[in-house]
């Protein structure tokens, strides 16, 4: 009777028992003697240089006896860190392996390990914000930002680049333009004085430039006052060569008409003329306390602030005087 027992269900149960050993070392849960339990996530990060068994899984002792292997099992070296931001996927086949081939007592140990565990390096991502911001921080130490007034219409970007985790420093350097309304430029990235990562940005801007522009419509020929003329903004390109005070342009005249809001520049003035050569002007001389005037013939015509030659009616000298006025002349000592 034990020869058929034996002969029909002896390997049975040889069968049973190298299942269970073989399911030990291929992961599976095993029997309550064990003496450290690991459980591994299908995901983590991971921050060392290296990944280590308890860098990404639980590894937890069943009691204080067992805290000397649990520390063993949690310094398994898995392999590198992928790099911030980057990803790798750990087999389930190839943990075991490495496992087995710790050298650590692993019949002592069970774990559950997942098909495939996913890790991703740990580091820092550059947000939109953040780099709207370094532009931000270079227009306002920048010219011509810092003359007008401007805003940030638009800002493209690359991938933002993630880099270890540390105090990161940056610095712009923008491409030579002509028009400030658009920036291109790359922002670089170090960390601990090394060039770490590099971002290549374009911008959209809305510059707006003081200006001197018409208060209203003027026609040609109109000599400026105070009333006529307004500071106000302009767009950056109409802002070239417009003239920013009023006071550069009062008294003269223009040569062109100009609608409400037009820019007013140097190029659409002519200097007014107050005297007519042959006219008849009063010549003034000042000195200290005492003034003097006198009569004279205009030599040639004179705008407001000219110096033009004179000739004295009761001297019959020719002399230098300043246009002063319609008619009026200074002495120039």
């Amino acid at each position: 009777m034990f020869y058929i027992w034996k002969k029909y269900y002896g390997p049975l149960i040889t069968a049973i028992i190298t299942a269970v050993i073989i399911a030990g070392v291929l992961g599976q849960p095993f029997p309550a003697s064990a003496g450290v339990n690991i459980i591994f996530p299908p995901e983590n990060t991971v921050d060392g240089r290296r990944i280590l068994l308890g860098d990404i899984a639980t590894v937890a002792p069943d009691g204080p006896e067992d805290q000397q292997l649990a520390e063993l099992m949690a310094a398994v070296d898995l392999g590198p860190n992928p790099g911030p931001g980057r990803t790798i996927t750990l087999r389930r086949q190839i943990i075991e392996q490495k496992l087995a081939a710790s050298g650590t007592p692993v019949a002592e140990v069970r774990w559950n390990i997942p098909l495939e565990v996913v890790l991703t390096g740990s580091g820092q991502r550059t947000g939109d914000s953040e780099i709207r911001k370094i532009i931000l921080e270079y227009l306002a130490r920048s010219e011509p930002y810092i003359s007008g007034q401007y805003e940030l219409v638009s800002l493209t970007a690359g991938t933002p680049p993630v880099m270890p985790p540390g105090q990161a420093e940056y610095r712009f350097v923008p491409l030579p333009s002509s028009n400030p309304g658009y920036l291109t430029g790359t922002i670089y990235f170090s960390l601990n004085g090394k060039d770490a990562a590099r971002l290549r940005i374009t911008a959209q801007i809305d510059l707006q430039m003081p200006a001197l522009v018409a208060a209203r419509d003027l026609p040609r020929g109109q000599i400026l006052s105070e009333g006529d003329l307004t500071e106000s903004v302009v767009s950056y390109s109409q802002s070239k060569g417009a003239l920013k005070e009023a006071a550069q342009a009062e008294g003269q005249t223009l040569r062109v008409s100009l609608r409400a809001g037009s820019p007013v520049r140097d190029r659409d003035l002519v200097k007014t003329s107050m005297v007519k050569k042959g006219e008849t002007v009063t010549i003034i001389a000042q000195s200290g306390g005492l003034k003097v005037t006198a009569l004279g013939q205009a030599k040639q015509d004179g705008a407001l602030g000219q110096t033009i030659a004179v000739i004295n009616q009761d001297s019959k000298k020719t002399i230098s005087g300043k246009v002063i006025g319609p008619g009026m002349v200074e002495v120039v000592f």
